[in-house]
């Protein structure tokens, strides 16, 4: 069977002349020769045609256009074998197929398939069954209706995407990616959440302190609360408290009282003398020593009643917690915990405990994620898919009750475009819409992004650092803008070293280790071979920004970089 495929970003023509089919694959007459001898093309028992035409509707909206997507290469090869396949079971003598990428406006032709065949019951059987499996085996997808109210201008190309938006045909520059990142993962409902269960979890109120803290003035020692102007030589005990007593008394001239390390003071004005400063017989004492420092924490010193404790959007640490328990914050209003599945694929993939055969490798991408993830309160539910398609497909109908729950889905591997590369028909039978499959830089060029309403999804490429990468500058975009958080943030440093390498097209977020020189961060570029290599990430913190092209940077360049872990002190 012939078979012709185009894919292409012009309107398709109104008239398409069927294919003249090869002797091969039909046996013709010898005496029907056209002038000069040349074989006449021989007539069809059947050609088929079938038009795609965009309709004004999509999903109960009136639309302008349809915006398609492919990868070209790969669309071409499952188009052709689709058609072999089917074949073998309804015969025909020729294909073509036409299909439309890029914006194709209402009424226009998205696809076109003419079928040539002997007899029209088996071109009608293969143009059915090819059009049930195109959507399904086939990377074209719809990426998205434009609304009625955005219309082409009369001078607006319709072939390729709008500047808004990423392309599998053109991929988006890491600031594009981060900013649809960004734009598509807005903050998930907030819950109420006890302390106990509260670390790591964005802080989605301000905080207020009820009252003064501390409430009353309290001692700072153990010894012998007096009147800060009292000038008596002996001095008499009148009472003891303890640090959980509340005795308000006023003192008088002569009059001490016994307190305890946190003791609530009875009144104000007092002043504490350490018990090592005086000389005690009964119920009387006498100072020995006199200090200028009065050994009291004032009421309010630390926080004045109605003062911000935490103000929201802060990530919830130790400290912070112990401060909401100060002020009586129980439940405190914060960002939920998120359900992660991550699912891993490819045949050649072994546990670690594992003895690779020839051909194997041991998956470090599964407890690579589990750690990246500590970062993030998350519940994580960790699988591997099969690498065909269709097992995958049946594995995941079983537990898909359990993704329409989750808030993340990340599939590590298969995010390319090889034969057995199903990530993206995996994430769009899932319902997810793909807004990038490609970002402009390396390692982790093949990095896709899709969202189904709340819920988000990465197709992560399979190489472990190319995984690293990947995550630091998108996944973790992701989960602090759905808890509500601040996304992480390129900061300005120099590099301590010179870097000597070849021009890339792409931009490079190189692995990198930074330290502090008088206040400014230095950085010190790792050596990494490709984007399987991590042996470098036992000392990255940090991942330097090389623009694309670049030859070289000199020693103490001004350089971007992502840190991937806290920056503590430094004034930044």
């Amino acid at each position: 069977m012939e078979i012709e495929v185009q894919l292409t970003g012009f309107p398709i023509a109104e008239k398409i002349f069927p294919p003249v089919v090869a002797r091969a694959s039909r046996p013709f007459d010898e005496n029907q020769k056209l002038a000069g001898g040349t074989p006449a093309p021989l007539s069809h028992g059947a050609w088929l045609e079938f038009r795609g035409v965009v309709r004004g509707e999509e999903k109960g909206q009136t639309i302008s256009a349809l915006e398609y997507e492919a990868y070209p290469e790969m669309a071409d090869r499952e188009i052709r074998r689709l058609l072999q396949e089917i074949s073998a079971r309804h015969p025909c003598q020729a294909v073509k197929v036409i299909h439309r990428v890029g914006v194709i406006p209402v009424g226009e032709t998205s696809i076109y398939v003419g079928v040539a065949s002997p007899h029209r019951g088996e071109a009608i059987a293969l143009l059915a069954e090819f059009m049930d499996r195109l959507k399904q085996d086939v990377p074209i997808w719809k990426r998205r209706a434009r609304s009625a109210e955005h219309r082409l201008g009369a001078n607006q190309n319709t072939v390729g995407n709008t500047p808004s938006r990423c392309s599998a045909l053109q991929p988006c520059s890491l600031d594009e990616a981060i900013s649809q990142i960004v734009s598509h993962c807005p903050p998930l409902p907030s819950v109420r959440a006890p302390l106990a269960e509260a670390f790591g979890r964005v802080l989605r109120e301000t905080v207020c302190a009820p009252e003064d803290l501390p409430p009353v003035d309290r001692s700072t020692r153990d010894g012998y609360a007096i009147r800060a102007d009292d000038a008596a030589e002996i001095i008499s005990i009148v009472d003891t408290l303890h640090a959980a007593d509340w005795k308000p008394r006023q003192l008088k001239s002569g009059e001490a009282v016994r307190v305890a390390t946190g003791a609530a003071l009875p009144c104000e004005g007092l002043r504490v003398v350490m018990q090592e400063h005086v000389e005690r017989d009964g119920d009387k004492l006498r100072i020995t020593k006199h200090e200028s420092t009065l050994n009291i924490r004032k009421r309010g010193e630390d926080v004045k009643a109605g003062s911000p404790l935490v103000t929201s959007g802060a990530r919830l640490d130790a400290g912070r917690l112990a401060l909401l328990a100060s002020a009586g914050c129980a439940q405190p209003l914060v960002s939920p915990r998120l359900h992660v599945v991550h699912f891993t694929t490819g045949d050649e993939i072994i546990p670690p405990d594992q003895t690779p055969k020839p051909g194997q490798i041991r998956d470090s991408n599964s407890i690579l994620i589990r750690g990246l993830l500590q970062e993030f309160p998350c519940e994580l539910t960790q699988s591997h898919l099969p690498e065909d398609f269709e097992t995958a497909k049946q594995l995941i109908s079983t537990i898909n009750h359990q993704l329409s729950t989750i808030n993340l889905l990340l599939v590590s591997g298969g995010a390319s475009v090889g034969e057995k590369d199903f990530t993206r028909p995996l994430l769009e039978m899932l319902g997810f819409e793909i807004v990038f499959s490609q970002v402009n830089v390396r390692p982790g060029r093949p990095l896709i992004f899709g969202v189904n309403g709340n819920r988000i999804a990465f197709g992560l490429p399979g190489n472990p650092l190319s995984h690293f990468v990947c995550f630091r500058f998108a996944v973790a975009t992701a989960l602090a803008c759905l808890a509500g958080g601040e996304p992480p943030k390129f900061l300005r440093g120099q590099l301590a070293g010179k870097l000597d390498d070849k021009p890339c097209p792409r931009e490079t977020l190189w692995p990198a280790r930074w330290e502090w020189n008088d206040s400014t961060p230095r950085l010190r570029l790792l050596p990494w071979a490709s984007s399987g290599d991590i042996t470098c990430l036992t000392a990255a913190n940090a991942l330097v920004r090389v623009p694309a092209h670049c030859a070289g940077l000199e020693d103490g360049a001004k350089v971007d970089f992502l840190p991937t872990t806290p920056i503590i002190g430094g004034g930044l």
